[in-house]
């Protein structure tokens, strides 16, 4: 029998596009409206975090998302 963890990732990499550092980076340079959202906990942003970037942690995302990008067509990158 499956793992149901297993199933529901490779549901997740068939539904939802994966796009590269560099290509977030070109998207944001060219002017589209390009959110990054960092999903880690607070204490796991203590080394670093990309600039610009929002924490919301995965635990919260979907109470806030509305709120924090309210514009549905806009691009999220989850981090």
């Amino acid at each position: 029998m499956e793992n149901i963890g297993s199933k529901l990732v490779e549901i997740a990499q068939l539904t939802v596009p994966e796009i590269s550092a560099k290509e977030t980076y070109d998207r944001r340079e060219s002017g589209e409206n390009v959110v990054i959202l960092d999903i880690r906990e607070p204490d796991e942003t203590e080394k670093g975090y990309i600039e610009g970037a929002i924490l919301l942690p995965r635990g919260r995302i979907e109470g806030r998302i509305e709120e924090v990008v309210p514009d549905k067509s806009t691009c999220i990158v989850a981090h």
